[in-house]
């Protein structure tokens, strides 16, 4: 599962990278590796986001929804930052036609994250579920017929 700090992390990292070529002159082509894991780290806070308006049951059992909440929110003020910066060096260092490659790069990770890894995680979720549930069936099963087998026992049926 992803974590928002670790997310903030990674797109941090890659923010660094990124103004570090800048500074040293690299070309708007070379950066394009480090704009993709920084989208790659926007795009899983934003993943986040969506999937802390509509947990799933268990999750509400353990940790504080309001401090996951706080993580999310100061990761993607830090995200908006760092978005417009890299959005004025991009058109500095490309001008339109490196905004429209950067804007085309963000939509391109953003769709593979959502068909691969994000999809992974909701399966991975949705066995979880399942498990959990009918584990709960078993053991409420197991319950009813436990009791109905004292009660067998007691009154002379068995």
């Amino acid at each position: 599962m992803i974590d928002p700090v670790t997310a903030i992390g990674a797109a941090t990292a890659a923010f660094n990278g990124l103004q570090k070529m800048v500074k040293m002159g690299r070309d708007f082509e070379d950066c394009i590796g480090q704009i993709s894991k920084w989208a790659g780290a926007a795009s899983d806070i934003a993943f986040l986001d969506q999937q802390n308006k509509n947990p799933p049951w268990y999750a509400t059992l353990s940790g504080s929804a309001e401090a996951k909440a706080l993580e999310i929110h100061a990761a993607q003020e830090k995200l908006a930052r760092q978005r417009a910066e890299i959005l004025t060096i991009v058109r500095y260092a490309g001008g339109e036609k490196g905004k429209d490659k950067y804007l085309k790069i963000l939509r391109e990770v953003k769709e593979q994250r959502r068909k691969h890894a994000y999809r992974k995680i909701k399966i991975k979720q949705a066995i979880l579920e399942w498990v959990l549930g009918i584990l709960a069936f078993v053991v409420v099963c197991a319950i009813a017929v436990g009791g109905f087998y004292l009660v067998g026992v007691q009154t002379g049926r068995f």
